[in-house]
């Protein structure tokens, strides 16, 4: 399995959170990002100013546990342990309801 660094997992989730990017035209690290849980796909209607049909695109959107990895990646972007860890393997955290639940 392909790893990616820290700072390429932050940019993904931060592409995902604030672009809408359609799957078709993923980078590699939203499948990583998927499989991990972080990331799905939602359906979405276009809207065309022209008429006749437009298919729907799926595009990525976070997923909870997607958005908690988000914020506390983002934490450490701004922290001064970012530079030496920012190019390291990110490891994915093992995550429990109670966790997700104490981030409510």
């Amino acid at each position: 399995m392909t790893t990616y660094s820290n700072e390429a997992v932050l940019e993904a989730l931060r592409r995902a959170q604030y672009r809408q990017v359609p799957w078709a035209r993923r980078p590699e690290v939203f499948e990583y990002l998927r499989a991990l849980g972080l990331m799905e796909t939602v359906r979405q209607r276009t809207v065309a100013p022209a008429p006749g049909f437009h298919a729907p695109v799926d595009i990525a959107v976070l997923t909870d546990r997607g958005r908690a990895e988000f914020a506390r990646l983002a934490r450490d972007e701004r922290s001064l342990q970012w530079e030496s860890c920012r190019m390291s393997d990110y490891v994915a955290r093992q995550w429990h309801e109670a966790d997700l639940e104490a981030r409510h």
